[in-house]
């Protein structure tokens, strides 16, 4: 990208040379520049979406869930789909509180389960003496806290991962191996 406008630049022997002229003034120039910009964020959002990278739908029994593919970064697990609080009940507050769950109700829109839901009530701080929480616990408290700020009574909700592939140390097998009886297979 050039950093002056074409049009206040003129050829000399080793390529361009920025050459003001009398006739532009500043608001010429910013305008150029703001055209140019205009143009370079309309075609940066004209671009196409990836189909690879579209978010995963599944549906349920209650409604459509919209979720994430996920890479686990390791060397046994593969990556996964993650549908994020997901209910399972209908929220215990008001009324509902101190019954026995009941089946969420339905939605009719595709339903975001890509962010936590709300934790439970709790207090990580003070609840023990530090004498009594292991070290790995004590040591990242504020790690463990920073998940539980959002909190509420209504948290009946699951996470769930789906892997999408195998991982790389799951074992393979051929239909003449799947088709076979496990005691010919050696297993006891």
């Amino acid at each position: 990208m050039y950093l002056f406008p074409l049009s206040l630049c003129k050829p000399n022997g080793r390529g361009l040379s920025f050459s003001p002229r009398p006739c532009c003034n500043m608001a010429d120039t910013c305008l150029v520049w703001l055209l140019g910009l205009a143009l370079r964020l309309s075609l940066t959002s004209c671009q196409k979406i990836d189909p690879a990278n579209k978010l995963p739908t599944v549906t349920t029994n209650y409604g459509k869930l919209r979720g994430l593919k996920k890479d686990l970064n390791n060397e046994i697990l593969g990556p996964v789909e993650q549908y994020l609080g997901v209910p399972y009940a209908t929220a215990p507050i008001g009324d509902r509180r101190f019954q026995p769950p009941e089946a969420p109700g339905s939605w009719q829109e595709i339903r975001n389960a890509t962010a936590f839901a709300p934790v439970c009530p709790q207090n990580v701080h003070g609840v023990l003496p530090e004498i009594m929480l292991p070290v790995w616990f004590t040591d990242n408290l504020d790690v463990a806290a920073s998940y539980i700020q959002n909190q509420s009574e209504d948290c009946l909700y699951l996470n769930v991962y789906v892997p999408t592939e195998d991982g790389p140390l799951t074992k393979k097998h051929d239909e003449s191996t799947m088709n076979r009886p496990r005691d010919e297979e050696g297993h006891r």
